[in-house]
């Protein structure tokens, strides 16, 4: 796949197939994503017409701000599933799990072992992109011991590791896998984090990717496409979420 004479190459022809998409706000109503059940499955149309054939989408579980239950998600994944065949969303297969901050409600929910896998044993976790936790290591033992496997989102936007790539080679060795955001791709978060992105594409750092939309303004950032230099790169890594089938 050769893309050189294109300004912009779509996101359509970048999408490799059985490409399962392990990050986005498509619950309504829950978080800072979506806000009504009709609003998600345009989302969701719009994603099976670019050939993505299923969603795991992960609302934000964050003490006082989105304190999201297992039973909270759960719920609103069957209502919005129970609306989609009727507006002709039958290709694309829609499940759920969490974007969760590694804060105190995590660390309670670990321990009672309230937690939605992506995948498996995959795990979605994510920082403040303040700082890191302050107890980051009992945090990572104790998923560890639950037996899960932690996935970080969008570390490409943690600005205060930027000047230290050793702090990521940290966080591989102690078994955190990283996922990009499209998004950041685009420059949808500026210059600097898209600039970073390609950085730790290059280094190897990135496992997985996500789209992590949450309306309709980043569903079109992302239908645009990237440059033509790094929609091959981009395509090879979004192969890698087959293990997400």
């Amino acid at each position: 796949m050769l893309f050189l004479s294109k300004k912009e190459i779509p996101l359509i022809e970048i999408i490799p197939e059985g490409y399962v998409d392990i990050h986005s706000h498509l619950l309504p109503g829950i978080d800072d994503g979506v806000k009504t059940i009709y609003q998600s499955a345009y989302i969701l149309e719009e994603f099976q017409k670019l050939g993505i054939k299923k969603i795991i989408t992960t609302p934000h579980v964050m003490q006082e701000i989105w304190p999201n239950s297992s039973q909270t998600i759960l719920q609103k994944l069957e209502e919005l599933r129970s609306i989609l065949p009727p507006l002709g969303v039958t290709k694309i297969s829609l499940h759920a799990s969490a974007e969760y901050m590694m804060d105190d409600l995590f660390y309670k929910l670990i321990k009672e072992n309230d937690i939605l896998p992506l995948h498996k044993n995959y795990i979605l976790v994510e920082m403040s992109t303040f700082n890191a936790p302050i107890n980051l290591n009992e945090i990572l033992f104790e998923i560890k011991l639950a037996g899960y496997i932690p996935i970080l989102a969008h570390p490409e936007r943690y600005s205060f590791y930027h000047d230290d790539l050793k702090k990521y080679d940290e966080l591989k060795e102690s078994g955190f896998l990283f996922q990009l955001n499209l998004l950041s791709l685009s420059g949808y978060y500026g210059d600097k984090v898209k600039s970073f992105a390609k950085k730790m594409i290059e280094q190897n750092y990135i496992d997985f990717t996500g789209t992590d939309v949450h309306n309709y303004h980043q569903l079109g950032v992302l239908q645009k496409g990237f440059q033509p230099k790094i929609a091959q790169k981009i395509s090879d890594l979004m192969s890698n979420n087959i293990v997400f089938s």
